[in-house]
């Protein structure tokens, strides 16, 4: 029985991890998302920017305040590359750096998913033995 007990310790204690993980995890993924959907904007962005004529913007004051501006140097983009460090880039180049970026979070995204799958399938493989262990010992322990 004392045996019964700790397994069934031991097995939930795992499935708290793994479900702790899981939800992380599923944050990682959203913010993930965000990001692919924010650099995908910007790619977007920057070639409307390569048809001419006009470009209006949104001007980030700060606190969630914005002004209409004006963009009248289109050719030199201003990228970050890390480490709060901005270089200028021509358009295009700054269209690659952020192809290349929409590349590889993707490929994380698409890892996170598959690892996320991973930790389901163990989590739904240690529910019913928690279960089993559980009913035995509620089973036991009525028989006495």
């Amino acid at each position: 029985m004392e045996d019964k007990k700790k397994e069934l310790e031991q097995k939930y204690f795992l499935y708290q991890f793994l479900k702790e993980q899981l939800d992380n995890m599923s944050r990682q993924a959203e913010a993930m998302q965000a990001a692919i959907l924010e650099t995908q904007a910007t790619i977007n962005a920057l070639d409307e920017m390569n048809k001419g004529g006009n470009h209006g913007a949104l001007i980030p004051l700060g606190a969630g305040t914005f002004v209409h501006g004006k963009v009248d140097d289109t050719d030199k983009i201003m990228i970050a590359i890390g480490a709060d460090i901005v270089v200028k880039e021509s358009r295009e180049k700054a269209g690659d750096m952020l192809g290349q970026r929409l590349k590889d979070m993707e490929g994380s995204y698409t890892k996170i998913l598959k690892d996320m799958g991973s930790i389901t399938a163990q989590i739904q493989g240690i529910l019913p033995e928690i279960e089993n262990l559980a009913g035995e010992m509620n089973y036991s322990g009525k028989s006495k």
